[in-house]
């Protein structure tokens, strides 16, 4: 099983790089973070420009990010059950859910390029145009570089648990609806739904989008020369992303294991 699932999944690599469209996620990301010096200035100033990485990260991730991450995922499964190539897929033979698995992997290693392509770049704009040395107070050396650079690269592994989710919850609804329009449609009104009543219920806690931006809570908070602890939120972040993919993807397989394809 595992073997046809690499194999499914190469092939999805396969028609990712081949796939002309497939470009715009990362385009939209890259120009969102080159744009973002003219929203927040950065300089040679003998100051370090922590602050804007701290910025532009979560607003190019885990906002625009994350919105074409849930278009995209949400094509996954319904762009081919629309277009019927599916049945030519399962014939390989390659197994229902091995199929949805494969395209949670494509989603999975989307979102990985999103946040790689988000981190480098903004990254490599401070380093051009800013500074980027340690963190100080009246003088005094709070953080170092290295210590900065650990806080974001763990921030950056940890954001991938809620963005993951996401590729789940979009990957359901692609399962759900054979348009991809309303897979889409039904992938992000759901996201916003959940994020409007989250609170006036009072289940926050228990919500993965809650903890997009909680991954970059330590780094922006060090750019600001305040210690801030990563537990015990990471546990949430990890537990209601693994969670909600779990749940998800079992639905995202229940739902195409009892679809017609001939239909």
């Amino acid at each position: 099983m595992t073997r046809r699932i690499v194999q499914a999944y190469l092939f999805e690599m396969y028609k990712v790089i081949h796939y002309k469209y497939s470009a715009m996620g990362p385009v939209l990301v890259l120009i969102a973070v080159v744009c973002a010096p003219l929203l927040y200035p950065i300089s040679k100033d003998e100051v370090s420009d922590y602050g804007f990485i701290a910025y532009i990260t979560p607003v190019a991730l885990n906002f625009l990010g994350f919105l074409l991450l849930l278009i995209y995922s949400a094509g996954l499964v319904s762009t081919e059950l629309a277009s019927g190539t599916i049945r030519q897929v399962l014939i390989r033979p390659v197994r229902r859910h091995e199929f949805v698995l494969a395209k949670l992997l494509n989603g999975m290693t989307y979102a990985l390029l999103l946040t790689l392509i988000v981190g480098a770049s903004s990254w490599l704009l401070a380093w051009l145009l800013g500074e980027l040395m340690g963190v100080t107070y009246g003088g005094e050396l709070l953080f170092t570089r290295e210590e900065m650079s650990n806080a974001y690269l763990l921030g950056l592994l940890l954001s991938l648990a809620p963005q993951w989710a996401g590729v789940a919850l979009a990957l359901m609804f692609s399962s759900f609806f054979r348009s991809p329009m309303t897979a889409a449609s039904g992938a992000v009104g759901g996201w916003i739904l959940i994020d409007l009543v989250k609170y006036p219920l009072g289940i926050e806690r228990f919500v993965f989008s809650t903890y997009l931006e909680k991954p970059w809570a330590v780094f922006s908070s060090r750019s600001e020369a305040i210690a801030l602890d990563w537990f015990p939120g990471v546990w949430y972040v990890l537990g209601t992303s693994f969670a909600v993919m779990a749940v998800c993807t079992a639905l995202a397989i229940v739902a195409l294991q009892r679809r017609n394809l001939s239909a």
